[in-house]
């Protein structure tokens, strides 16, 4: 299990890796997040690239964990509002989906290594071109563990239930904007991050 002890004061790329319906546990990996979509590696593993955006936390509203992270687990609530923008595809009635407000609110047993027992449920309101509305989505999680710096990292694994893209798996990959490097000695309340979230049938 990584942890945050060995954790460089520099921030680095979190990738989910996801398994079997995207319910295995995420490992950290050094490769940066690419917003590319990668759809010859979507038709591979069986499945097709529906939408791609680029994702990031609001400024001013970070993912926030209360109580702070600390380095035992313990019951946890977690918040997040980021900002979808220059979502793509190639082709389909998804075209219109431009950007988008991806907001969250869950539990878990969460530290600063990980968290498990993720429970929770979100939404997306989308937006065409113009900035007009374009529906809402609704989401529910489908990663209940994950081992990273990031425990956030387990809003970004999902299935849309309802609303544009119903159906699609969500997979996303995050590299933190702020500094994670005190959660042990001095907690952690608050995280930035920057990254891409894929849909896929």
């Amino acid at each position: 299990m990584n942890s945050i002890l060995s954790a460089p004061r520099t921030p680095r790329t979190w990738t989910a890796t996801v398994a079997v319906l995207l319910t295995a546990a995420a490992l950290t990996a050094p490769a940066p997040a690419s917003a590319t979509p990668n759809t010859t590696a979507a038709v591979a593993n069986g499945s097709r690239l529906a939408l791609s955006c680029q994702a990031a936390t609001r400024a001013g509203h970070p993912i926030s964990f209360s109580p702070a992270l600390s380095l035992q687990q313990r019951p946890t609530r977690i918040t997040a509002a980021l900002r979808l923008t220059g979502c793509s595809t190639s082709s389909g009635p998804n075209r219109q989906l431009r950007n988008g407000t991806f907001t969250f609110q869950g539990t878990a047993q969460a530290a600063c290594g990980g968290a498990s027992g993720v429970h929770g449920s979100g939404s997306i309101t989308w937006y065409d071109a113009k900035g007009n509305r374009a529906g809402t989505s609704a989401i529910r999680p489908t990663r209940r563990s994950v081992t990273s710096y990031n425990p956030g990292n387990a809003l970004l694994d999902g299935i849309v239930t309802s609303g544009p893209l119903s159906g699609t798996r969500i997979t996303g990959s995050a590299t933190p904007t702020s500094d994670v490097s005190g959660c042990v000695a001095t907690g952690l309340r608050t995280l930035a991050a920057a990254g891409t979230v894929k849909f896929q049938r």
